[in-house]
């Protein structure tokens, strides 16, 4: 099994057979009035897919999805939130397939299970400075513009986590930073993909997250500024040496368009 990551918190999981995308979205260029328009963030296209699996609607998950893949022979999962507001962006009805949590998915090589997660609940001071860079000079019409897609492109208390099985290897991919306080999550996965964005100080809460879970490894995503001025880069270097020190996990940020293998995996 092998990932690459391609900003935000798009990736693609992928063996001989088959690729898979999750949350494909590749990047706003500040000022562009068409969020929906594809950035290639200088890594180059998205490989061909069979399947789309999507953790969640906000439009950093999907809303480059029809320009990516509608009309064509690509399967869309998702709840029933981001599957009504792809539809109404143009994706057909034959390509979406409504996932309920809880539910097992074969693609190829691959089981996917989808279990119920959480969005990042954002705390008033990242509010508060994310509203303060919406006022530096040149980014308001953008900013507010982004804020009218998060409305266009809701959630609905809809986030997924996944567990991929393949080859022996088990790997979770989180699309926010939340876990679902009711739900029981496996432990002990190969590989844990974490977004590390969402609150003023993310290291405490992702660490209770990780306590939750205890993968044997850790690659971080969505710490990266892909959509300015609604997000900044989060420093990761701190969090990674609590994983390293603390717990003993491996931890990392990841790397746009670098290829990790689960088999050779090395953090």
């Amino acid at each position: 099994m092998k990932l690459k990551w391609y900003g935000t918190a798009a990736l693609l999981v992928y063996d001989e057979q088959s690729t898979i995308a999750f949350d494909p979205f590749l990047g706003i260029c500040h000022g562009d009035s068409h969020p929906e328009r594809i950035s290639m963030n200088g890594v180059g296209a998205l490989m061909p897919v069979s399947d789309v699996f999507v953790t969640h609607g906000h439009f950093d998950h999907i809303i480059q999805i029809p320009a990516l893949y509608a009309g064509g022979n690509v399967t869309i999962h998702a709840t029933s939130t981001p599957c009504e507001t792809l539809r109404n962006h143009g994706v057909s009805e034959k390509q979406l397939d409504i996932l309920s949590p809880g539910g097992y998915y074969a693609v190829g090589n691959f089981t996917v299970h989808a279990i119920q997660g959480r969005h990042c609940q954002f705390d008033k001071p990242l509010v508060i400075r994310t509203a303060l860079r919406f006022l530096r000079p040149g980014n308001l019409k953008h900013g507010l513009r982004l804020v009218q897609c998060n409305k266009e492109y809701p959630e609905n208390g809809e986030t997924l986590f996944y567990e991929l099985q393949c080859g022996g290897k088990r790997l979770q991919i989180m699309g926010s930073m939340g876990l679902d306080e009711s739900e029981t999550y496996p432990t002990g996965a190969d590989l844990l993909i974490l977004p590390y964005q969402g609150k003023s100080d993310p290291l405490p809460y992702a660490a209770s997250l990780v306590e939750k879970l205890m993968p044997k490894a850790i690659l971080l995503d969505h710490y990266d500024d892909s959509f300015p001025p609604m997000t900044a880069r989060v420093a990761t270097a701190a969090f990674e040496r609590l994983m390293r020190e603390k717990y003993n996990i491996p931890c990392r940020a990841m790397k746009q368009g670098i290829t990790y293998d689960l088999e050779e995996l090395t953090i």
